[in-house]
């Protein structure tokens, strides 16, 4: 089955909402699901509305070129939740604070300095704990030239064997994923990656749409906290 992985958006401290990939429309997030924007506070509602146990973490303010704050995350970890994060990498190098709080690290297309940077990643820490994210706008590659299928060529090569497809121009914007299709191509090309997709979803049937694509799991973040996915229990965090 495919899996839910939601998403939080922090910046300045607080968790705000993504829209476009335009982050100079961010606002702090307003949820069905709790009223804070505390990044720990509003993960717990996350992972308790998807049934999860797994949270991606966009760490806005390091991928602005400031040391990410991670201190918040080691509850998470330290009960067996699986925190992935975007701290906006550029070398290798820069993952040290991610991979000593513990959490998986990605790298962005966006930032990554290059498939050297990448293969030092998964040398240094080990594929598991690396994810390559294809960062796109409107279905074209931010970063190195080419289409999605050659960046996980040149991915794999690197030793990288866990991807993201992800479409910044659709995040937080209701409008659909739009990327089943480079997901079924990436899927047949690469039978044996981990693939997750994002941006854009509105509900399961989208999350169905993705995993029947190919994804092994979909990142979520409007979707849980507008209700277009109902959460799996009842209550709330306040």
């Amino acid at each position: 089955m495919v899996r839910i992985v939601p998403v939080i958006d922090v910046m300045n401290g607080r968790v705000v909402r993504a829209i476009g990939g335009r982050r100079d429309l961010y606002e702090p997030i307003r949820s069905r699901l709790t009223t804070s924007t505390e990044p720990a506070v509003v993960a717990e509602a996350l992972l308790a509305a998807a049934g999860a146990n797994e949270l991606y973490i966009a760490d806005l303010d390091a991928i602005q070129g400031h040391r990410p704050h991670l201190d918040w995350i080691q509850p998470f970890i330290q009960r067996g939740v699986r925190v992935w994060v975007d701290a906006g990498l550029k070398v290798a190098a820069d993952a040290i604070p991610v991979a000593a709080a513990g959490a998986g690290i990605i790298a962005g297309t966006e930032t990554l300095r290059g498939f050297d940077e990448l293969a030092n990643l998964v040398q240094a820490w080990d594929a598991d704990r690396v994810m390559l994210s294809i960062d796109l706008r409107n279905g074209a590659v931010l970063g190195p030239e080419g289409d999605p299928a050659s960046v996980v060529e040149r991915g794999r090569a690197a030793g990288a064997m866990r991807y993201i497809v992800l479409e910044l121009a659709r995040v937080g914007t209701g409008l659909g994923p739009g990327t089943a299709d480079v997901v079924r191509t990436l899927r047949a090309n690469a039978p044996d990656i981990e693939l997750i997709a994002g941006g854009g979803v509105r509900g399961r049937n989208d999350v169905t749409a993705l995993g029947d694509a190919g994804a092994n799991a979909v990142l979520v973040a409007s979707a849980l906290h507008d209700g277009g996915i109902a959460p799996q229990r009842s209550d709330s965090v306040p």
